[in-house]
């Protein structure tokens, strides 16, 4: 009996079927594939940055027409190109995937599809493979960190400020300090840094009102490269106030021991010791060294008069950051000669400001009717010499004196009564005029811009200021401000005010910006004085950024549709900026079809650049999409700017909808049953036509 025989069609599908059975289930024990995952290669650097991916598996054939591709499940990765390869194997295979990163330190579940034509079996080619595999990616941080200055440091004399570290995520490394414009004293070598935020205390000398400080970081990513950060920081520098001398009291008297407190105070909170010499007066010790910690030393003192007028002189020396630093400050005490008979007389104030014109106050008792006559020596008087005045018991006389130099001013006063006549002299010792201390903060400003700066004048000398009319104007034509006028009330010794000085700078300035200031005030006495002086702020540019235009395309957005939303960003300043990056922010109801992060990099000054992102509207309705537009200055520091854009999506009727991401992937344990059961299907049908024609 001959044996009926299957049709090639027959014979072809049974083959397939045969096959999709072998692959849905390998036999026990045969390894002819195997995943080994996915590893970086080279990291992103920042979000929107390029990463490179290894992906790595074995296989016991040679494949041919091998496509390696990666499908992020997540918004944070997206993949730039799939690998190709004309063949792969036998034995482990590695393929580079280029990605980019949209978030750093986030990880992002993804899918990586290996796909061949055809396999090497032996001599003959058979069918390939896919294989899909499943992978959570971590994208870890890379380092970075924003580097500024706490603090001011004086101009020429040591001083300590505070390095601040910040970074979005902890970083180890070693930092190393470097100066322009500054000598740095300390810290003398590397110092390890560690974590999200470091506080570096360096002590230097700034020999620039526009000193730098260097912050060098070596570090390592996550990978174990070594990794350099470097940031310029500018340090606020202001001129250094001279140390301050008191004594209390102020006017000493003659034929008599004197009980005289002496404080000293410096301009920082430092050690040292201070040399003090009393000039015309008598002392048990002919120098007196007074220990000062803190920044702060007093002393008392025995002093005898023997002369008109008692200077106390004290050299200073202190240290800062083990560096000697010399200065010297002095004071004059008025001494008051008592006459030995029966006449008493007190003048007001006991000391006089250099460069004004002093109102004095003389005032003198006697018995009965008297008569006074009063000489003034080394200055000028309002009225002619001598002046005279009198009266019955009491009497006082006033007059107006300039001083002619800062030598003390002596008045020779006569009183002539009943009983007979008094001299004796009276000298008034002379302050120089310039008792303010004016400093701005922050004494560092951005060109242009609108800045306000807060001017703090301190009454640096040892009287009281009733009060004071302050002009602030500008010195240079490197800013637009008007002249200002302040009022000011009662300052007592070191006590300070702040008054607001806004001014424009010039995007296209960058350098040092002047302000002169007049100061005209009055001591408690009524004496009227004069201050002027100049202070200075430093200007940096940095870049000023901009959305110019924004477009959405096409302009009518229907439900399910993809648009296109387009944005201009201009650099407007005068300096490039760095690591310029656009991102936009969605609701729910748009969403993005590709990256949301559009990195830009640098751009130069008066340059434009365009970011582009597609999104697809789920449902009709008017949004809001934020673009945020990230970047950083030479200096370290970060900006932002952002910009609205409305979004409308017409109420037209809605599109089928998608299937979800990845729905349209299978497993290869999926797409071989599905091929089966199609081969299954197609050999049934084949088989009942061919039994109907044996019929």
């Amino acid at each position: 009996m001959r044996r009926p025989v299957l049709p090639a069609a027959v014979l072809a599908a049974c083959l397939a079927l045969h096959a999709a059975a072998q692959a849905v289930a390998p036999p026990a024990g045969a390894v002819d594939y195997l995943w080994l995952g996915v590893r970086w290669k080279s990291l992103p650097k920042f979000p929107g940055d390029v990463g490179l991916l290894s992906a790595s598996f074995y296989v016991s054939e040679q494949h041919v027409d091998v496509t390696v591709s990666l499908s992020p499940l997540c918004r944070h990765l997206s993949p730039i190109e799939s690998a190709r390869m004309p063949s792969a194997g036998p034995g482990v295979v590695d393929v580079t995937l280029r990605v980019r990163a949209l978030a750093l330190n986030v990880t992002c579940p993804s899918a990586v599809q290996i796909s061949s034509g055809h396999r090497l079996a032996g001599t003959v080619l058979a069918s390939g493979m896919t294989r899909v595999e499943y992978e959570n990616i971590y994208v870890p941080p890379y380092p970075a960190a924003n580097i500024t200055v706490s603090g001011a440091a004086y101009l020429a004399v040591p001083s300590t400020v505070v390095l601040v570290i910040e970074s979005p995520y902890a970083i180890t490394g070693q930092l190393v300090v470097q100066g322009q414009g500054a000598r740095i004293l300390s810290p003398p070598g590397p110092v390890r840094v560690n974590g999200t935020r470091a506080s570096v205390p360096v002590t230097l000398i700034a020999d620039s009102p526009s000193a730098l400080l260097f912050a060098i970081i070596e570090s390592r990513d996550w990978l174990g490269s070594p990794v350099t950060i470097s940031h310029a920081a500018p340090v606020p520098v202001l001129p250094a106030p001279p140390p301050a001398l008191r004594i209390s009291p102020e006017v000493l008297r003659a034929n008599t021991l004197n009980l005289v407190n002496v404080t000293l105070v410096l301009p920082v909170a430092a050690n040292g010791t201070a040399l003090i010499a009393v000039s015309g007066a008598a002392t048990p010790l002919s120098s007196i060294i007074v220990p000062i910690a803190g920044g702060r030393g007093s002393v008392a003192l025995d002093v005898y008069p023997i002369a008109d007028a008692v200077t106390f002189a004290a050299q200073v020396t202190y240290y800062v950051g083990g560096i000697p630093v010399t200065d010297r400050a002095s004071v004059t005490a008025a001494v008051r000669r008592e006459p030995g008979g029966l006449a008493r007389v007190d003048v007001r104030p006991a000391r006089l400001v250099a460069g004004a014109s002093n109102n004095i106050t003389i005032t003198v008792a006697a018995p009965g009717r008297f008569n006074v006559s009063v000489s003034v020596l080394n200055a000028a008087s309002s009225v002619a010499m001598p002046y005279r005045f009198g009266g019955t018991n009491e009497a006082s006389g006033g007059l107006l004196v300039t001083p002619l130099s800062g030598q003390p001013v002596a008045l020779d006063i006569t009183v002539s009564h009943e009983r007979g006549v008094e001299q004796y002299t009276v000298t008034l010792p002379v302050l120089s005029s310039s008792i303010f201390i004016v400093t701005p903060r922050p004494p560092l400003v951005r060109s242009g811009e609108n800045c306000t700066v807060n001017v703090t004048i301190t009454n640096a000398g040892d009287v009281a200021i009733r009060q004071a009319v302050i002009t602030i104007s500008p010195a240079s034509t490197s800013v637009t401000a008007p002249t200002y006028s302040f009022r000011a009330g009662a300052l007592a010794p070191l006590e300070s005010i702040t008054v607001p000085v806004s001014f424009a700078v010039p995007a296209s300035f960058s350098g040092t910006v002047a302000f002169a200031y007049t100061i005209v005030y009055t001591v408690e006495p009524g004496v009227v004085g004069t201050a002027q002086g100049t202070f200075h702020l430093q200007a940096l540019q940095v870049p000023v950024l901009d959305v110019v235009s924004v477009s959405i395309t096409p302009a009518e957005i229907a439900p399910g549709a993809i648009f296109y939303i387009s944005a201009t960003v201009a650099n407007r300043g005068f300096v490039a900026a760095g690591g310029v990056q656009a991102e936009s922010r969605t609701p729910r109801e748009l969403i993005p079809v590709a990256q949301p992060v559009y990195f830009i990099g640098q751009l130069d000054p008066q340059q434009t650049a365009s970011a582009s992102f597609s999104f697809r509207a789920a449902r009709p309705g008017r949004y809001s999409v934020r673009l945020v537009v990230t970047y950083y200055d030479q200096y370290g520091g970060v900006h932002a700017i952002e910009r609205d854009v409305t979004v409308l999506v017409s109420n037209a009727t809605l599109l089928p909808p998608k299937p979800p991401h990845g729905g349209a992937q299978m497993g290869w344990g999926t797409a071989a049953g599905a091929t089966a059961a199609a081969t299954a299907v197609a050999l049934a049908i084949t088989l009942r036509r061919w039994k109907r024609k044996k019929k």
